[in-house]
């Protein structure tokens, strides 16, 4: 099952209420997934939400958060060579599979691999998470030496 992290905000960031909008995101995520995946049969109305949320989440992620991670970081270290291309890497590999879920179950033919589909997609938003916490970490990190 999909784990959360307790992530500290620090009360000085200009981006705290953008970094907690985000992770109530992820938090009602993480809701809609467990119900579906608890779900003894699928629900259409439920899946339609949750590929809903899904995509949601993903771009605010893509569209909004990593570039104002990126801009405070550079704001905070000039000489920075912005975030972890790696983990970026790793991030968009996530977002590939998740979308390709979406586009199979937003309008699903057939649901007889939705219980192996949400475990993969399950795995693959856990790996996902732990790399957006350690973008958020490192944002935190440099945000308190300069403050």
């Amino acid at each position: 099952m999909l784990r959360q992290q307790k992530i500290e905000l620090s009360p000085c960031s200009e981006i705290e209420p953008h970094i907690k909008h985000w992770l109530k995101q992820r938090q009602a995520l993480l809701v809609i997934f467990s119900q579906l995946c608890e779900s003894n049969r699928a629900k259409s109305d439920k899946l339609h939400t949750f590929c809903q949320s899904l995509v949601d989440y993903l771009s605010t992620g893509h569209f909004q958060m990593f570039e104002k991670l990126a801009q405070a970081q550079a704001a905070y270290l000039p000489h920075s060579k912005g975030l972890d291309g790696n983990i970026l890497d790793s991030i968009s590999q996530t977002t590939d599979f998740a979308l390709d879920f979406n586009d199979k179950y937003t309008d699903p033919k057939s649901l007889t691999d939705l219980s192996r589909d949400l475990s993969l997609l399950g795995e693959n938003l856990a790996n996902r998470m732990d790399w957006e916490d350690n973008l958020i970490k490192n944002y935190w990190n440099i945000s308190s030496q300069v403050h």
